[in-house]
């Protein structure tokens, strides 16, 4: 079997929501050298721009304009970075901003394990498994815009090996997890992060996530959760509050900025 005809636009659009979803997986995790390189060098900038200027085929619009914003921000070092991340995110689950997807409506624990479980069901079902050196749990931002990351990269390997099934079938994963999980509780975090950070490096990258979770939605006709969602109470919750912490179960675990692979390809 052979790739459709339009194989060149789907194998670039695939590849520019990958360059994306990096850049915001690695915004939202740990500061590090890789986040400097994607924000605040010359060649990162540029991928980012050629990125959304591919995906919104056509005049600039809101993701374009989002990429310039979170890229013009006055280069910093990893110092200032990591004091604005803590004092957004913490150390503790529940920050200034909430990353946890689980953490966002007033779902009942039981409802929260099984969103986990879900999401850890669309890891497998890949071949991601947890890491035994570092842990995060499932639902947390940078996690779930690496595995779509992920996806889009093996999209990318499907048409270039002419394998029509394996690019259909993470197409198809894209929207799915994005109906699910991200497109649910993105735009509230992303809006959050905006508010509590409306002049720095992130309340742009905040409104890049925001402007990208709109344009995929609507690509996908994936329907995008609320710009306001409460956080789930958190009394008689007996849950770890740090990240990483040795109470949690490593499988209800994932490693941010490497997803061990167990499948080849």
């Amino acid at each position: 079997m052979t790739i459709p005809i339009d194989t060149p636009t789907v194998y670039t659009g695939a590849l520019a929501r990958g360059v994306l979803c990096r850049a915001l997986k690695l915004g939202f995790d740990n500061p590090g050298e890789a986040l400097l390189e994607a924000f605040f060098s010359a060649d990162g900038r540029d991928a980012q721009r050629s990125a959304a200027r591919h995906l919104e085929s056509g005049p600039p619009q809101g993701l374009t304009d989002a990429v310039e914003r979170a890229c013009s921000s006055k280069t910093l070092g990893l110092e200032p970075l990591t004091r604005a991340y803590a004092r957004l995110f913490g150390h503790t689950l529940r920050g200034q901003v909430c990353p946890y997807e689980c953490e966002y409506g007033r779902q009942a624990l039981l409802m929260r394990s099984n969103e986990l479980a879900d999401l850890g069901g669309f890891y497998a079902a890949f071949g991601l498994r947890s890491s035994e050196t570092r842990h995060e749990r499932h639902d947390h931002v940078a996690c779930e815009f690496e595995f779509l990351e992920f996806l889009s990269r093996k999209e990318c390997w499907a048409i270039e090996h002419d394998d029509i099934e394996m690019a259909e079938v993470t197409a198809k994963a894209v929207g799915t997890f994005l109906d699910r999980h991200l497109a649910r509780f993105g735009r509230a975090f992303a809006r959050s992060v905006q508010q509590a950070d409306p002049q720095g490096f992130y309340g742009g990258l905040g409104g890049l996530c925001e402007a990208f979770l709109l344009a995929e939605c609507a690509r996908l006709g994936v329907s995008i959760g609320p710009a306001v969602l409460e956080l789930r109470s958190s009394e008689a919750d007996n849950m770890p509050m740090a990240c990483g912490s040795s109470d949690a179960s490593q499988d209800e675990l994932v490693h941010i900025g490497g997803v061990e692979n167990r499948s080849s390809r």
